[in-house]
């Protein structure tokens, strides 16, 4: 990946606002833009020392530190090895104060009176010490100047992102192999798991979700966790699930039935297979934006009749984020662009009978949208 390529483009935009620095966080932004590997998602609240003022301190002019704590420095200066672009790891030892660490790293970029981009996702604490330190700085958002770039995906970026559609495809092809009455959801989301772990990828890119649906047993709220309800004839089974590949995320999803599907379970998942045909061919290079995409496929289900059963967006920008922008629902205008990345995830659910959704990662070309899932999306029979 071209690292010092986005940080001279940052760089360069940061100087034409009047920013002087940028803080970031140890996760998604900082991988994109300098290749330090976020960390392990954190599952329930779980502190370090002074972690609120970790991560990186990039100057518009030069200079890049990386603020770590003492616990687990050994990860953070591996992770700068071979960097030329960062010029120190400085490490919070338990017997300073981090505030006055941050202080001292401030110090170094002469700020004063200068603007300042803090990630979206900091600590209200860590903007809180920002507007008390430099109190005469602006601060700016820095989304405004990383989300932009973000969007527009290179080679080596979709390469990656390929790779992990590739990867899905084939775990789910293995887990529907595993398929019978008597399976629970939670079954089933363990056996995805596995099989993205056994196949290596860094993680999975969001909760894995496994819905089994029938009249005979009305169910809880769309994207709940897993159950243990068991399969029975005359379920649906909607999937959706995903995984992280040298940092880039895929997002999938298919929907399968066990038994003779009824002609209604038939109908909505032709419709839906129908609404993202037509929005992944409209899927050209400059001619249509976000929000009039969602549109295209909204207005196949909603003629259909099923209009108030299509509950979510048609889908989101995709990379080293699993959610990110531009989103395909109203009011985003963002104009879909040559190797922009987004799901299309159109769906059906009946409330209290059965669902049916498809979902791929695509790529806006001048000709169309190019998936990058090859698993045919018929209505997978158990």
């Amino acid at each position: 990946m071209d690292y010092a390529g986005r940080l001279a483009r940052a760089r360069e935009e940061m100087r034409r606002r009047g920013i002087a620095l940028m803080y970031l966080r140890r996760g998604a932004n900082l991988w994109y833009l300098a290749g330090i590997q976020r960390s392990d998602p954190e599952l329930t609240d779980h502190n370090t020392y002074g972690d609120y003022m970790q991560g990186a301190y990039i100057g518009a002019d030069g200079g890049f530190t990386l603020v770590a704590p003492r616990m687990g420095a050994a990860s953070w200066q591996r992770q700068a090895e071979g960097k030329p672009w960062v010029d120190e790891v400085r490490i919070v030892d338990e017997n300073e104060r981090p505030k006055d660490v941050m202080r001292e790293v401030l110090a170094q970029f002469r700020l004063r009176g200068r603007g300042i981009c803090i990630e979206e996702r900091a600590w209200a604490q860590t903007a809180l010490l920002f507007m008390e330190f430099l109190p005469y700085s602006k601060l700016y958002n820095t989304g405004e100047i990383l989300d932009p770039m973000r969007m527009i995906k290179d080679e080596e970026e979709i390469a990656a992102m390929k790779r992990a559609g590739e990867i899905t495809d084939k775990v789910y092809g293995e887990v529907v192999e595993t398929l019978k009455v008597g399976v629970s959801e939670i079954d089933v989301a363990n056996e995805v798991d596995y099989r993205f772990k056994i196949h290596g990828v860094e993680q999975n890119s969001f909760c894995t979700s496994v819905r089994f649906r029938s009249p005979k047993h009305p169910w809880g709220a769309w994207g709940s966790s897993p159950e243990l309800r068991r399969l029975e004839e005359g379920d649906s089974i909607s999937f959706d699930f995903g995984c992280v590949y040298k940092g880039y995320c895929s997002d999938f999803g298919r929907t399968a039935f066990v038994g003779n599907p009824p002609e209604k379970v038939k109908r909505i998942h032709a419709l839906v297979i129908e609404a993202q045909a037509a929005a992944i061919e409209r899927m050209v290079d400059g001619e249509m934006t976000a929000q009039q995409l969602d549109v295209v496929a909204r207005d196949i289900i909603e003629q259909a009749g099923y209009g108030s059963n299509f509950v979510h967006r048609l889908g989101h920008g995709i990379g080293v984020t699993v959610h990110e922008p531009p989103f395909l629902y109203r009011p985003d205008d963002t104009l879909l662009r040559k190797c922009m990345t987004f799901t299309v995830e159109p769906s059906i659910l009946l409330f209290g009978e059965w669902s049916a959704r498809v979902e791929d990662v695509v790529m806006v070309t001048e000709k169309g949208g190019v998936p990058f899932s090859k698993y045919h999306k018929e209505l997978t029979i158990i």
